[in-house]
């Protein structure tokens, strides 16, 4: 399998530091703490407080179409700039606003971009294309995560899929950027607080005995993908949690460290799947492949994918 090692992230950025958005001038606000507040608690209402001020579009993230240009979707035999990002969903998928903002604009057109909204988040603005149903109109304020819309696919469009067009305020101009960049590392900045909040409940929790109830419980407070198949690789790498690298080392998932020639330690179970949300998923990205067996098989996850698959599949299917 690979050697994993921690994904280096953004330097702990904010999505507003990232795109250097100006914040106009400061106000020092005081907060009243409770007496009995406890350094966790405290802790965890500051990462809670972060973790409100951000969204992601859709509940799963999946890039169909890039930025720039490519051939026509409706003509073939044409080529066409592509002002924005494609994202793979269902129609009536929810449509979430990424960040607190205004709306500025509502559209309903058959035609183009069809029904779609325009959200300004000061200094970055963003259109969402090819929606259905609208709960929003024009100069609402909208918070990150408040549903905007339900994905469809008017307007100039092959299929249900959301449309992404970014625009930033450069020297009091609106111009076209790409946002994949932004969405990513919006993307990696979710995953890295709820890794916050997991390792602050584990670190004032008592462990968990090791079981597929307490494995699902923990694997979506860490956003684990594909949990289904990760618990069925666990099943298959510790043997239902009887190896002794799961016993000794706490390691579900057999993760190597090849630096030292040894798997990793982790000081409870818990903190294992975290590290393989941090060391597999979020290094490796398997939204790139077609499902997470693509996924396992490209980053050579084991000697023999094909029989390693066909495992983990078996299993899966019971869970």
């Amino acid at each position: 399998m690979p050697d994993s090692t921690d994904l280096a992230d953004s330097g702990g950025k904010s999505p507003n530091e990232y795109f250097d958005i100006p914040t106009h001038r400061e106000i020092a606000i005081e907060y009243d703490i409770p007496l009995f507040v406890s350094v966790k608690d405290s802790m965890m209402m500051e990462v809670l407080n972060r973790r409100s001020s951000v969204a992601l579009p859709l509940d799963f993230i999946h890039i169909t179409s890039d930025y720039g240009y490519r051939k026509d979707p409706v003509v073939a035999s044409k080529t066409a700039f592509h002002n924005g990002i494609d994202l793979r969903c269902a129609k009536g998928s929810l449509v979430y606003a990424m960040m607190p903002g205004v709306i500025e604009k509502v559209v309903y057109s058959e035609s183009g971009y069809g029904h779609h909204v325009i959200i300004n988040h000061v200094g970055l603005r963003i259109l969402y294309g090819h929606l259905g149903l609208i709960a929003v109109k024009e100069g609402d304020m909208v918070s990150a995560g408040t549903i905007v819309a339900l994905s469809s696919d008017t307007g100039r469009s092959t299929g249900p899929h959301l449309h992404i067009r970014a625009e930033r305020l450069i020297d009091g101009e609106w111009k076209s950027v790409n946002p994949e960049p932004f969405i990513k590392h919006l993307n990696d900045y979710i995953r890295g607080l709820r890794e916050e909040m997991a390792n602050l409940r584990f670190a004032s929790r008592p462990d968990r005995p090791l079981n597929l109830t307490n494995l699902f419980k923990v694997m979506e407070e860490c956003g684990v993908l594909y949990p289904k198949i990760v618990a069925a690789q666990y099943c298959l790498e510790t043997g239902y949690g009887s190896s002794a690298v799961c016993r000794n080392y706490n390691n579900l998932f057999g993760l190597y460290d090849s630096a030292h020639k040894d798997y990793y330690r982790f000081r409870s179970w818990e903190e294992s799947v975290a590290g393989y949300v941090r060391m597999i998923q979020r290094r490796y990205n398997p939204q790139k492949d077609k499902d997470y067996y693509a996924f396992l098989k490209r980053i050579g996850y084991a000697e023999n994918m094909d029989s390693y698959n066909a495992k983990v599949r078996a299993i899966a299917n019971t869970l």
